[in-house]
């Protein structure tokens, strides 16, 4: 009889705990269901859960209920959970809408105290920007950039507001853009798509100094923009940074040191100042050998006229010089319509030359010799295809290797 009685307490114990579970079990089973009746009876289930409050505010407020009521859902949620940072978002955008600023400036600082995402940090910055706030903007964007996740969260609307902040880019770099290599990289990207060019020099020492090898793309579409912009000398500057990250030549052509990879070492980029590989039906071109050097096929269904190999080379004016090269042809005859071609990189101009058609069945060095034009400081160096009249399109291989420019002694 004693023991009968003894074992009572435990299994009150015992059933009191499969009520709970079960109660539990039920309530986050309402949850699911996600309509407001459902929620509320949750929330009034399991009153400590957080969750169950924020949601149950959420559909109220989607269903325009009364805002006192969305407004204790979400008090009741903070009291369940202190670091529900959403309930806190919400509570403070709340109180921003009924212009109570300070409990608006308390919320989001609670929010971001519990949480250091970047959505909230995001949703702060906008507040201290709407509000015009800088101290308090920098601070909290730079940690949301600091998370750097660029593919995740993008970070270009904080760049847009860094700017309508102040135009001072010396102040944004150093206030609002963190020396993580990713965002470096966008940075840089954003300077130059909103015609920021002029600010991105720093940046782009910054890229080198702390971004990956994959977002090092930031610098050669940078390069790209200056190149098509005529503006060779930043363009130079931002390559020769690029080249110290990467171990290449950098140019130099006041020293004569104007081509790049020009024993094709490593295979070109396709961007800035290394070769690039135009595309065009009938022509493929691979890189290989001992030493290295291109092999340009060319199967008869090429276009009459077309670039092969392009690269764009800083030239001192009025300086003479000397392109050197070695090649083979196989299967193209004379008059086979391949030469180089030198032109003005800005008016497309050609430069004379004294450059004629490529064809030998024995490896041959050539050299092309030419004066840079007065006022030209950029050239476009293409190896092209021209049919020439009374020919068939050329069907053959070309190897081309060890290009080289300098002045001419």
């Amino acid at each position: 009889m004693y023991r009968y009685l003894a074992g009572l307490p435990l299994l009150a114990a015992l059933a009191a705990g499969g009520y709970c579970a079960m109660r539990l079990a039920w309530a986050d089973y309402l949850f699911h269901l996600d309509t407001e009746t459902d929620v509320a009876q949750a929330a009034r289930m399991a009153p400590g859960n957080a969750e169950y409050h924020a949601r149950l505010a959420a559909l109220r407020e989607n269903a325009d209920r009364d805002a006192r009521s969305v407004e204790s859902e979400l008090q009741d949620a903070v009291a369940a959970n202190p670091r529900l940072a959403s309930a806190w978002i919400a509570l403070g955008l709340r109180a921003e809408a009924a212009a109570d600023l300070p409990r608006a400036e308390n919320c989001l600082a609670r929010a971001v105290q519990a949480d250091r995402t970047y959505a909230t940090l995001w949703t702060a910055a906008n507040y201290y920007f709407r509000h015009n706030q800088p101290a308090r903007f920098w601070p909290v964007a730079r940690r949301a950039l600091r998370i750097g996740d660029v593919a995740a969260h993008d970070p270009v609307p904080l760049f847009r507001l860094f700017w309508k902040i102040t135009e001072d880019p010396s102040a944004i770099l150093d206030r609002g853009v963190p020396d993580v290599g990713a965002v470096q990289a966008r940075y840089l990207d954003f300077l130059v798509r909103e015609n920021h060019a002029p600010a991105a020099e720093p940046v782009i020492e910054r890229v080198v100094a702390f971004a990956g090898d994959t977002d090092l793309e930031s610098i050669f579409s940078y390069c790209d923009r200056l190149i098509a912009a005529g503006d060779s000398d930043r363009a130079m500057h931002a390559w020769n940074a690029l080249c110290w990250r990467t171990l290449r030549q950098p140019l130099a052509p006041q020293r004569g040191i104007s081509l790049t990879n020009g024993g094709f070492v490593s295979a070109p980029v396709e961007h800035g100042f290394d070769w690039r590989l135009p595309a065009a039906e009938g022509v493929s071109i691979e890189r290989g050998g001992l030493p290295p050097r291109l092999w340009i096929t060319l199967d008869g269904r090429e276009p009459e006229v077309c670039d092969l190999v392009t690269q764009f080379v800083p030239l001192e004016p009025s300086r003479k010089y000397r392109l050197g090269f070695r090649y083979q042809t196989d299967g193209i005859a004379n008059q086979s319509g391949l030469r180089w071609r030198i032109t003005d990189a800005a008016t497309g101009v050609e430069i004379p030359s004294d450059s004629d058609d490529l064809s030998s069945e024995q490896e041959t060095e050539r050299a092309i010799r030419f004066i840079a034009p007065a006022g030209v400081p950029l050239a476009r160096l293409a190896l092209v295809y021209r049919r020439a009249p009374g020919t068939v399109r050329i069907e053959g291989r070309v190897a081309l290797g060890a290009v080289s420019l300098g002045f001419e002694p």
